[in-house]
């Protein structure tokens, strides 16, 4: 089964990479098939072309 993630995202609207990567681990210790980075889940409109870099890069 996959999994559609959000974007963690902290008080100053900074993405919140270290909650992303706690969404990650979880998704693939709970034996999750494939992860689904950017989706309509993941506030993708409101990101920026390098926030969305930053996101691939890090997941």
């Amino acid at each position: 089964m996959g999994v559609a993630l959000v974007t963690p995202f902290k008080q100053d609207d900074s993405i919140d990479f270290d909650a992303l990567g706690r969404l990650v681990d979880y998704q693939i210790q709970n034996k999750a098939d494939y992860l689904v980075v950017l989706g309509t889940t993941a506030e993708t409109p409101s990101l920026t072309p390098e926030e969305k870099k930053e996101i691939v890069d890090f997941v």
